[in-house]
């Protein structure tokens, strides 16, 4: 399989409206990258106790999935999803679920390493697997891109450690750009030769490139008429789905920015038209 995605697949429970949706960032990767012609295979795990809901979605937008232990018995991960009147979207209290152990099974191993195009979500069930496979110099092959997100569970030193593994690594700033943090980060990135990519939200993209100068590439701000939650999903997904074709860096950072600013539409982290229900519903 050329492009593989791995990581959690949750259930969103949008605390405002109760809704109770597919959700967690890779599942938003896999949606906009079979949108956009891109046909990844989903390496994730689900809870038989309430995976309907993402089964259904799954098998509407044709995502492939690894067959291999993808239903566990136990409940799917959560995670509670507060949007604000300015549309700022707040994830918080993440279960993890029938995650809470997770292990790949050796056929999950060996689609991984032997995917083209590898992308990982790199949340804390993952992590230790993600680390195992690293020392076992098992990612070789791939050309391998992680979203760390917002470094919910990283610091400079296992970040730093972690980027050795990646050919792209994707990170949500939040913090200052004279944060000595951010400085750090960006080392690290050079020192591994990975390229970086920070995004800032309305304040632009910061593109760390192996063997250039840092730079801040400015954005278009934008109003949010929908909400800010898979804002970064859909940069990443947009942005991969140019580069993995074509490898033109300025090509996909434009189409990693239209994707974003397009994301800021939706009240959820996806259109409306993406959980089989109408707008307004």
């Amino acid at each position: 399989m050329s492009n593989v995605l791995w990581g959690v697949v949750c259930l969103d429970h949008y605390t405002a409206t109760d809704q109770l949706l597919p959700g967690c960032g890779i599942l938003h990767n896999a949606y906009h990258l079979q949108q956009l012609g891109a046909a990844p295979l989903l390496v994730t795990r689900l809870g038989s106790d309430d995976s309907a809901v993402i089964e259904q979605f799954l098998s509407r937008h044709h995502i492939a999935v690894h067959p291999d232990h993808l239903l566990t018995q136990g409940a799917c991960a959560r995670i509670e999803v507060a949007v604000d009147a300015s549309g700022a979207a707040r994830v918080f209290d993440f279960t993890p679920g029938v995650w809470a152990d997770y292990r790949l099974t050796p056929a999950q191993e060996l689609c991984l390493a032997a995917a083209q195009h590898l992308h990982i979500v790199l949340t804390a069930p993952v992590i230790g697997e993600f680390r195992r496979l690293c020392a076992q110099n098992a990612l070789s092959h791939p050309l391998v891109s992680a979203d760390f997100l917002a470094l919910y569970d990283f610091n400079a030193v296992s970040f730093a450690e972690a980027v050795h593994c990646v050919d792209v690594a994707f990170v949500g700033w939040q913090g200052a750009l004279e944060a000595p943090l951010l400085q750090e980060l960006v080392s690290a990135a050079q020192a591994a030769g990975a390229l970086g990519i920070f995004t800032l939200g309305e304040r632009g993209v910061l593109v760390c490139e192996p063997g250039c100068a840092p730079r801040l590439d400015h954005i278009e701000a934008v109003s949010v008429a929908g909400s800010t939650n898979g804002c970064g999903d859909a940069f990443i997904s947009y942005f991969l789905a140019e580069y993995w074709r074509s490898r033109d860096l300025a090509l996909a950072l434009e189409q990693g920015k239209y994707g974003g600013a397009l994301a800021t539409t939706w009240r959820y982290a996806l259109p409306d038209e993406a959980y089989g229900r109408a707008s307004g519903d």
